[in-house]
């Protein structure tokens, strides 16, 4: 049996929270046009963020609709109409991170090329449905995947039904990706390997302690996968 790898997506493959962060920079300017306070707006937009994750999920789309809500507090907060102007102003500010261009990180297209020689690949993702699987068709990189899995969270109980739906043996697979909470802490959980691969702007949700260190292989350079990996695919 070949060793299987399960690849997370956004800012593992691809970078996805630059541009978050540039929506953000976007509407606290805008906010401070409006007259708000600029270490408000932002924190009222986090805060916003976080409470709708459990509720509405995660994708540019929520986002969106996140920042207006964020903008309405803010006009509540301080006793301000809300204005047509600037709802269409934040929706603007939000159609440029659906319409992002697809940036490959370093390294990525060609070491799966190689990896998809000797290992099974797969991609568990969350987000929006429709807006993953586009990104991942513009990516160029669908073709190099066994199956794809766009789910609401990412937990133990997630991987284990892709291992048991697959027939994968838990001893020869990992779950590859930038997160300690969506990626590595649920795949040691579920009793596979992880390979934590650090992003610098991963989103401050994502980043919490990695539960069991000794079960986790660290990597800087997402290429570093070929020498972990080729010597596991050649001796199958």
């Amino acid at each position: 049996m070949r060793p299987t790898l399960i690849l997370d997506a956004d800012d593992t493959l691809w970078e996805s929270e630059i541009y978050y962060r540039e929506c953000i920079a976007a509407f606290a300017e805008l906010m401070v046009a409006r007259g708000f306070d600029r270490e408000e707006a932002v924190h009222t937009a986090d805060t916003v963020d976080r409470e709708r994750v459990s509720l509405a999920g995660y994708g540019p789309q929520v986002f969106v609709r996140n920042l207006l809500i964020a903008y309405e507090r803010l006009c509540e907060r301080h006793g301000r109409s809300i204005e047509d102007r600037v709802l269409h102003s934040v929706r603007e500010i939000g159609r440029a991170l659906i319409e992002h261009p697809v940036v490959l990180l370093g390294g990525v297209e060609d070491t799966l090329a190689q990896l998809v020689d000797w290992c099974r690949l797969f991609l568990l993702t969350k987000g929006d449905t429709e807006t993953q699987k586009s990104t991942l068709a513009r990516s160029g990189l669908g073709h190099l995947f066994e199956g794809v899995h766009v789910v609401r969270e990412k937990d133990a109980d997630v991987i284990r039904g892709l291992v048991e739906r697959y027939g994968l043996r838990p001893e020869k697979t990992w779950m590859v990706g930038n997160s300690p909470r969506s990626d590595i802490n649920p795949a040691v959980e579920a009793g596979i390997g992880a390979v934590y691969v650090p992003h610098p702007n991963t989103w401050t949700l994502e980043v919490v302690d990695v539960a069991e260190p000794d079960k986790v292989v660290v990597v800087h350079r997402f290429s570093e996968l070929i020498e972990l990996f080729s010597d596991v695919g050649e001796g199958q």
